[in-house]
């Protein structure tokens, strides 16, 4: 959900970057998980307006606190995706095929290029940007581990 950059006052405050897209879950009373921790810590108070958001979580009291956790990540509970929705992880590793089944590699890589996704796919012939587009993807099937490339659609890039 979110990225720790450092911190935020003397009562440990922690600045962080948003790595969600359903930010509204950072709020008083949410439960998150600081990566690796077994237990779940409650967000105490939130802060924004400024240049990052300010998350106050419970354990953490101090500044010298908020200092030891720069570059964790906090987790939070799978949010309900709808159809046809992914998450990240899910995607990578997937075999990617053209509609006639031919391999075209292994998509290795999900990120953002202005307001959409791209999926990096490296294989034989190189690696291929395939924007996140039904145009573009005719099917992805995570039980069958395949993402299925419309033809035309993907830049090579050298």
């Amino acid at each position: 959900m979110a990225r720790v950059l450092g911190p935020k006052g003397l009562r440990g405050g922690l600045r962080i970057e948003l790595l969600t897209d359903w930010p509204e879950r950072l709020t008083r009373g949410a439960e998150i998980w600081l990566d690796g921790d077994p237990v779940a810590r409650t967000i105490e108070a939130t802060e924004t307006g400024g240049k990052v958001p300010i998350v106050y979580l419970s354990g953490v009291a101090s500044r010298d606190d908020a200092a030891r956790l720069i570059g964790r990540y906090l987790e939070g509970s799978a949010h309900a995706l709808g159809e046809g929705e992914y998450y990240w992880d899910d995607l990578v590793g997937l075999r990617a095929e053209s509609p006639e089944g031919t391999p075209l590699g292994e998509l290795v890589e999900v990120f953002r290029a202005g307001g959409n996704e791209v999926y990096r796919i490296v294989g034989p012939g190189g690696e291929r940007l395939v924007p996140a587009l039904r145009s573009a993807v005719e099917r992805i099937d995570l039980a069958e581990g395949v993402i299925v490339i419309a033809a035309d659609d993907a830049e090579e890039v050298r």
